[in-house]
């Protein structure tokens, strides 16, 4: 089997970590057959054995109106190296693929009903949404991480549920070089903020619940420690809110991470913390739970189905709430210890290996190809 592997669509984010750990499986086996396409940007993230293997091309794009040329250029590398199969990692594909063509989907904002604060940011909200349905439904076939998103995908965007496959995520091998390592957190009590900056992350409530934990515990010693650019604009505008309502010091950045720097990240810190409006896929879940560090999330359907009871939920928009549950956290080694004992369960039971969720997706990858490429014609 022939496998071209899309990475184009991303960026930044947990879908990066997927890629890599894709990518790795297949560097370190002889068989199948295989080629990636990556954005040049994204070439620094990457592992540097992976970033200098020769079947990774990299392509520049350097600004919007460069969806054009890549989609040309992706078609002509689809046939030169003729894959049996074409795996875009995360979509919307950029192309429609000859091959059978199988698209990763982790995008929230299409599963629930627009929450935007103006009405021109929700018309052009809707009018881009509307592409990127257009451009979902092309595909031959989905695989998402959980059976929440499965039914919303299908009932939201109109896709045959036969047509959507599920496959747990698991926690990035790169990582888990680092679960069994004793790292104690530093001094204070530190939340790790592990996100790459998107809207429906909510990141922009984290000033306001510092504050609040601050009036309502003056003495308490605590830290929120984001992984975001410190030149970036989102970290700015989050400083700049921090430094208004008087919390700068209890608010810093690590910078973007590469994997074994995140993987510290979390052993530094004491729990990890993430606001979320809403989730199609996240890796923070399974890392929170093998690094055993206590998760606190949000009160969605998709971190229930995901978490059971091995975190400790907030209502994501009201920050005086989450300062109070926060602050119970702190106060509470026994609460810590339990989340984290949940965690280990959690990731057990419903999270793959990295070894099986790639047995899982070789296994789709073979069966969509030849199921579906006996009956799709060229395009």
């Amino acid at each position: 089997m022939k496998i071209l592997v899309d990475c184009i669509p991303l960026s930044v984010g947990g879908g990066v970590q997927v890629a890599i750990a894709f990518l790795t499986n297949l560097r370190e086996r002889p068989n199948p057959t295989w080629k990636a396409v990556a954005r040049t940007s994204l070439k620094t993230a990457l592992p540097a054995d992976l970033a200098a293997d020769s079947r990774i091309q990299f392509l520049d794009k350097r600004s919007a109106f460069d969806v054009f040329r890549l989609r040309r250029e992706l078609q002509h590398v689809e046939r030169v190296f003729t894959p049996d199969v074409v795996f875009t990692v995360f979509g919307p594909a950029l192309f429609r693929a000859r091959a059978p063509h199988l698209v990763g989907f982790a995008l929230p904002h299409l599963l629930y009903d627009p929450d935007s604060d103006t009405l021109v940011r929700r018309g052009l909200e809707k009018m881009v949404d509307w592409m990127k349905r257009f451009a979902l439904r092309r595909s031959d076939h989905f695989v998402v991480e959980t059976q929440t998103v499965r039914k919303r995908l299908s009932e939201r965007i109109g896709i045959d549920a036969n047509k959507i496959s599920v496959i747990p995520n698991s926690v990035n091998p790169i990582i888990m070089n680092y679960a069994g390592a004793v790292i104690q957190p530093d001094p204070g009590f530190a939340f790790l903020v592990p996100s790459a900056y998107y809207r429906h992350k909510n990141l922009e409530i984290i000033p306001a619940v510092a504050a609040a934990m601050r009036k309502l515990a003056p003495d308490l010693v605590f830290e929120f420690r984001l992984t975001l650019d410190p030149q970036s604009a989102a970290w700015r505008a989050l400083a700049y809110q921090a430094e208004t309502l008087g919390v700068a010091s209890k608010i810093v950045t690590l910078n973007a991470l590469q994997l074994d720097e995140l993987a510290r990240a979390y052993r530094a810190a004491s729990a990890v913390f993430l606001p979320t409006l809403r989730e199609a896929s996240t890796a923070v879940y399974p890392e929170s739970f093998a690094m055993e560090r206590a998760l606190v999330t949000s009160d969605l359907e998709f971190a229930r189905e995901l978490c059971g009871e091995a975190a400790m939920y907030i209502p994501p928009r009201d920050a005086a709430a989450i300062a109070e549950r926060l602050i119970e956290l702190i106060s509470s080694p026994e609460l810590r210890r339990r989340l984290t004992e949940a965690g280990k369960r959690q990731l057990t039971s419903s999270y793959l290996t990295p070894e099986r969720k790639f047995a899982m997706q070789l296994a789709l990858l073979c069966d969509l190809s030849s199921r579906v490429g006996r009956g799709k014609k060229s395009v």
